[in-house]
């Protein structure tokens, strides 16, 4: 080993690189700092300095260091556990260091040997000394001093000093810097730990949103609204989803997994994508629920979760609903008291093996709200459950419609930035069916299953039997379909559809603001033929500013 000049050291086991000298004892400064020093150093205690970004505290600290000192450099690396290696982080004087994103392996050259050792060395001359970082010689520093940042017996890093000129280092220096990293390694630490933290809750939380519905489905003659909020800390695992089944009917689910971070996150997003499953596949609520179970329990890492699932059919108005241990779904008469759905007394998801989750039909006449919802939203730790779903009724019994209900429960049942629990609340509410049908339709084909879905539920209403239904549905649709495909110009267009009953005949009209041209292709042209075999009557009727086809039946169940 190469001495330095002052160096009594000998070259023996522990002892630091090449022109590398120990100072003082590593665990406590050896020796008292100067009153001046001491000043500046109570510095490094400001609780403001804990409020900062890390990148604003490491620079904040740095600037203090240097003045402490009357150093040309100030640097910090920390450790990053993955790599096994110093990172540089902030700098003073040697901001290459961080620019060209310096590494030094733990253990080899200067910063690597201080957070081994865990003491602070000094180097007289970084000319003849082992040092591995070539951007000190770059920068002419002469001389080094640096110390371990340690928190509860940890490195972390280190802090280091340096000068362009040579200059002797003493245990009064390695004691003063020392001391800065004793101040100064709890803020960073913290503050990394708070970083980290946060930044695992972002991507937990942005899990969470990915995993839930992007948009709500279009239902003709449904109003839908939903809303999820995380809890102010961590996220969990409630979610909803509203799936739509086909001729018109809705599968409403909400669920809460037990449990909080991204593994409660992950598994919401494997529950509601088999939930949502099983519900294409047409299963009834409380099949939905036993083969929702039965997937948790095949989890190799187990756990436990809460739902609920119902079918709504806008067209008889009936709700057949199904739960695991959920609160109960609270429902909205449009005249009359809110009352809540009867406890199905079924167990959570993932409790029981072989569970049964009995099914419960209600029917709903047009514009009632079902509000299904999770108990961050209702719970209070240390009430009973009854006290919070009281809240809720009071919060949304005045609501007239979904998007109401949601904004009004929120607003009265949590805390403004959230609550303890993450949440979720979605609502439902079917329109209610006039005497009249009257709609307005853009020309385009793909709205002709929304016309199918409506004139359904509007003959339904009027006590339409099945062979009149099937008949009528026929008959308008080759009428929509013709007011949308007649001598449109590329402009946006559009249709009217209305509908009366008077006794026992139901009329419909279709009116376009184009003209009807002779058939178009081979076999073409046949609407007008259905029509009239499927109608009593069919009218075609120019108008002056298109043409209207009017078609009447009489119901064959009415007479």
């Amino acid at each position: 080993m190469e001495r330095t000049p002052g160096d009594d050291h000998t070259s023996e086991p522990g002892q630091p690189g090449e022109g590398q000298v120990f100072l003082g004892a590593g665990a406590a400064p050896s020796v008292n700092p100067r009153t001046d020093q001491i000043a500046h150093l109570y510095q490094l205690g400001d609780p403001t300095l804990f409020d900062l970004d890390l990148d604003s505290l490491l620079d904040e600290l740095l600037v203090r260091v240097q003045g402490i000192l009357a150093v040309d450099t100030v640097a910090v690396l920390l450790i990053d556990e993955r790599r096994g290696v110093l990172e540089a982080c902030a700098a003073k004087g040697l901001e290459e260091e961080v620019e060209q994103g310096v590494v030094i392996p733990i253990r080899r050259g200067f910063a690597g040997r201080v957070a081994a050792e865990r003491r602070p060395i000094f180097i007289a001359d970084v000319n003849h000394a082992d040092i591995v970082n070539p951007i000190l010689r770059e920068k002419g520093i002469r001389s080094l001093l640096g110390v371990p940042l340690v928190v509860e017996a940890g490195v972390i890093g280190v802090l280091h000093v340096g000068t362009v000129t040579p200059r002797e280092f003493t245990e009064e220096d390695a004691s003063v810097l020392q001391l800065a990293a004793t101040r100064a390694a709890p803020a960073i630490e913290r503050v990394r730990l708070f970083q980290a933290l946060e930044h695992e809750h972002r991507g937990a939380v942005a899990l969470q949103r990915s995993l839930l519905p992007e948009r709500l489905p279009e239902l003709v003659g449904m109003r839908l609204a939903a809303r999820y909020l995380p809890a102010r800390d961590e996220v969990g695992g409630d979610w909803y989803d509203l799936i739509e089944l086909g001729r018109g009917r809705l599968g409403i689910a909400i669920g809460d997994v037990v449990g909080h971070g991204v593994r409660a996150a992950a598994l919401m997003g494997h529950l509601r994508t088999g939930l949502r499953a099983y519900a294409l596949d047409g299963l009834s609520p409380g099949a939905v629920l036993e083969r929702l179970d039965r997937l948790l329990q095949s989890n190799r890492k187990g756990g436990m979760a809460t739902a609920a699932y119902g079918v709504f059919d806008p067209e008889s108005g009936e709700l057949v609903l199904a739960s695991a241990g959920h609160p109960p779904p609270l429902i909205l008469p449009r005249e009359g008291e809110p009352f809540f759905l009867e406890r199905g007394g079924s167990p959570p998801l993932g409790t029981m093996p072989y569970a049964g989750f009995p099914e419960q039909s209600v029917m709903l006449p047009g514009e009632d709200i079902v509000v299904l919802y999770t108990d961050g939203l209702v719970e209070v730790r240390g009430e009973a459950l009854e006290q919070g779903l009281e809240r809720l009724v009071e919060a949304v019994r005045h609501a007239d419609s979904p998007d109401a209900v949601c904004d009004r429960a929120l607003e009265s049942l949590v805390a403004p930035g959230g609550g303890g629990d993450d949440l979720a609340i979605v609502a439902t509410q079917s329109a209610s069916i006039s005497e009249r049908l009257s709609m307005r339709l853009p020309a385009d084909p793909t709205v002709l299953a929304d016309v199918r879905l409506m004139l359904r539920r509007w003959l339904h209403h009027l006590g339409a039997g099945g062979d009149d239904i099937g008949a009528i549905m026929l008959a308008c649709g080759e009428a929509c379909a013709n007011a949308i495909e007649h001598a449109y110009s590329p402009a946006i267009a559009a249709f009217e559809l209305s509908g009366d009953a008077r006794g026992d005949v139901v009329t419909l009209a279709v009116r376009d603001s184009g003209k009807w041209r002779s058939p178009r292709g081979e076999h073409r042209g046949r609407g007008l033929t259905i029509m009239e075999a499927t109608m009593d009557d069919v009218e075609v009727k120019p108008t002056a500013d298109g043409t209207e086809v009017v078609m009447r039946r009489r119901l064959r169940g009415a007479e």
